[in-house]
């Protein structure tokens, strides 16, 4: 029996901070970054807050984002949604939710740059 499921998300915020690639042992490029996004309360007042959400990107995409993302760039980003467990360094279980990304497009850039966009397989 199939289930009908949908993990889908579309994103656009700022980075608080610039990403920076890393590679695992295999030699896998991947990133790691905050994305700042608005959230509004409906209310009297309008209050606004700030959700840092945790993007992760591999491969291409990776690189695509260390080359072209600083610091206050506002970015669409869509993705899906993961959960995963870890231990805590006081040894108790934690989950934490992230965004991993299968595509990221550049909102604000410099006038010199071409704006570019970057799919989870590499393609432009």
């Amino acid at each position: 029996m199939s289930h009908l499921s949908l993990n889908r998300v579309f994103l656009i915020g700022f980075l608080p901070h610039s990403p920076v690639v890393r590679y695992v042992p295999s030699g896998i490029p991947v990133v790691n970054f905050s994305l700042a996004v608005y959230r509004t309360i409906p209310s009297e007042e309008e209050k606004e807050w700030i959700d840092y959400l945790n993007i992760i990107a591999w491969r291409d995409l990776a690189l695509f984002c260390g080359e072209n993302l600083k610091r206050g760039d506002w970015s669409f980003v869509e993705g899906r949604v993961q959960a995963r467990t870890y231990e805590n360094s006081e040894g108790k279980k934690r989950r934490a939710y992230e965004i991993v990304a299968s595509g990221v497009k550049l909102l604000s850039y410099p006038e010199n740059k071409k704006r570019e966009e970057v799919t989870e397989n590499g393609s432009r």
